[in-house]
């Protein structure tokens, strides 16, 4: 049965869980590196990795609970490694490796390395893994790593340098490349795609568990092979998921119609039951930067590991969650257009696709623009721009994609800059938690009144915003930013386990400490 809540924030006394905030004892800060991010080696020791070209990567190994750092190794890299181009600190499973490639300017040849290093002695293995040799490459982004939700396998994607540098004349080549935990190569091929660039756009790729390449496309419906027209929008396009047929080396394409739907966001995942899942949000309009609602679709496999069933579901966002927390002048407007079918929820970002452990999931998306501001004196022209990051719209489904609930988390952000804007998604016990700076007044707004600005840079309060399993939504403050005389980013934060999300703060040019989030 369709089940939609909606309840307004409530206050502090009635937030259940104890967050725990403190700062780990300060460290080195490690200077001139390319912070690489949080590793977790074993079940009591963590890694923030640090890369400087040609010289070095330095390990900064800390306590399960960050409370201290316990040593700090440094390793350095192969002697030609100022040659070397940095691909990644990646691990597979529990194995780790480091990823780099080179460019031989005289065979024009492209290649790929993996380096292992063993997490418990802190240092490379000797002996590299080629893992691609190829032409020249695309040199915009050469290299896209993608997991299986079960980290047993990875996908390396490229895209070989276009032979005509006009786009109608062009169709791109992609390399797929599988390998296992060990780096063992599954499978290798480059494969053309159908369709010139101009009528295609490579949005995503995918490995599932099973070891099935998937890519999600947009493709012109005027195309120059199928023949489809629409003469109201020249540049109308439709999605295709293609999965790559790996005993022949070549594409099968399933096209996703939508139902006289248009859609201006998706996602493509593998969730928990390792099937393939696309999300994303539509519009019941033509050309609109709105949303109605968000799309799911499911592909269902037989036990020959083939396609058996496409299950799609819309789920129309309320009209009474789009309403909530904006002004009595905002609500006679939307109150018309609802009256018009012409309500959705404006400059919709998707932002996270949650999957549970009972086949429900929750999207999450955030309400994102930026406004462009441009001034002459009479000699120059300068332009500026304000980014805003506002309300959070949180959507709950079951897992034949039908409404649970859905909830508008209130929030208006805005700034010159972006670092401290945004939020940072974290689940504790099946619950989802949104963390994110926030002015004061808004811990207690009604329905009816629109949340007060928070303007980047000037502090703020660290908010959290629970949302149980009913839907039912509770706000707490944390604390005055200023006070502690620190600067967080809570869109840096990590989840590094169930009830622990940490960020490095850097106190000055010699010092850092971790920041700690304990959930209890």
């Amino acid at each position: 049965m369709k089940k939609i809540l909606f309840l307004t924030l409530l206050s502090n006394s009635l937030f259940a869980q104890t967050i725990n905030y403190s700062f780990s004892e300060e460290f080195e800060t490690v200077r001139k590196h390319e912070d690489m991010g949080f590793y977790k080696f074993n079940s009591n020791d963590y890694a923030e990795v640090y890369f400087r070209k040609g010289d070095d990567m330095v390990f900064q190994i800390f306590d399960d609970k960050f409370k201290s750092l316990k040593k700090q190794e440094t390793v350095l890299l192969p002697d030609d490694s100022k040659k070397f181009a940095n691909e990644g600190f990646f691990s597979v499973k529990d194995n780790y490796y480091w990823f780099y490639s080179t460019w031989d300017r005289r065979t024009e040849t492209e290649r790929l390395f993996a380096l292992p290093f063993n997490k418990k002695a802190i240092k490379f293995e000797s002996n590299e893994i080629k893992l691609i040799e190829t032409g020249r490459l695309d040199p915009y982004g050469k290299y896209s790593f993608n997991y299986s939700s079960d980290s047993s396998k990875m996908l390396v994607t490229y895209r070989v340098k276009p032979k005509e540098r006009r786009d109608k004349l062009n169709k791109d080549i992609i390399g797929f490349n599988l390998y296992d935990a060990n780096m063992k190569k599954l499978y290798a091929s480059e494969i053309e795609m159908p369709y010139s660039e101009a009528d295609m756009n490579n949005l995503d790729y995918e490995v599932d568990s099973r070891g099935n390449i998937y890519m999600l496309t947009s493709v012109k419906i005027n195309n120059e092979i199928d023949g489809e027209v629409d003469h109201e929008n020249k540049n109308a396009m439709r999605y295709e998921l293609i999965r790559v047929n790996q005993k022949d080396n070549n594409l099968q394409a399933i096209k996703i119609n939508l139902e006289n739907k248009f859609t201006h966001s998706v996602l493509l995942q593998e969730d928990l039951n390792h099937d393939i899942v696309i999300v994303g949000y539509y519009s019941n309009k033509k050309n609109s930067s709105g949303s109605d609602g968000a799309y799911v679709i499911k592909l269902e496999y037989n036990e020959n590991n083939t396609v058996k069933n496409i299950q799609k579901t819309y789920c129309e966002f309320p009209a009474e969650v789009l309403k909530a927390y904006e002004s009595e002048r905002t609500k006679r407007k939307m109150d018309k257009k609802n009256k018009d079918s012409d309500l959705e929820a404006a400059n919709l970002t998707f932002k996270k696709i949650v999957f549970n452990p009972d086949g429900s999931m929750v999207i999450i998306g955030e309400e994102y623009y930026v406004v462009t501001h441009t001034y002459y004196n009479g000699k120059t022209t300068t332009t500026t721009y304000t980014y805003y990051y506002n309300d959070l719209l949180v959507l709950k489904v079951d897992k034949q994609g039908k409404t649970i609930w859905c909830n508008k988390i209130p929030k208006q952000q805005s700034g010159s800059g972006t670092a401290d804007l945004s939020f940072h998604y974290h689940q504790y016990k099946g619950e989802d938690y949104f963390f994110y700076l926030d002015n004061v007044k808004n811990m207690n707004l009604s329905l009816s009144e629109t949340p007060y600005s928070h303007t980047s840079g000037r502090g703020g309060y660290l908010t959290c915003v629970k949302i149980g399993n009913d839907g039912k939504m509770v706000k707490k403050s944390i604390f005055d930013i200023k006070e502690e005389d620190v600067h967080l980013y809570p869109r840096y934060f990590e989840s590094i386990s169930e009830n622990l999300i940490v960020d490095r703060l850097k106190e000055d040019r010699k010092t850092s400490k971790v920041f700690r989030l304990e959930i209890k």
